[in-house]
């Protein structure tokens, strides 16, 4: 089995907001990316809760239910 590796993105600390111009929360662009992805899967019924017996089954329901995704998107525009 391979680790995951992974960087965390830095938090902007009180100084740097307030030079920015911002105060309180201040999302991180790169974790807005993967809770929105988790949100999406989310969305797909089949996904909703793992009955798969292998982790290949899995993965494939993960890709087609993002394909589905970029489908929609690219119909309604």
């Amino acid at each position: 089995m391979s680790k995951i590796q992974f960087e965390l993105s830095a938090k902007l600390s009180f100084a740097e907001k307030e030079a920015n111009g911002k105060s309180g929360f201040v999302p991180v662009a790169a974790r807005w990316v993967i809770e929105r992805s988790n949100a999406w899967v989310e969305r797909c019924k089949s996904l909703v809760k793992n009955f798969d017996r292998t982790l290949a089954r899995a993965n494939a329901k993960l890709k087609l239910c993002f394909i589905r995704l970029m489908l929609k998107r690219l119909t309604t525009t």
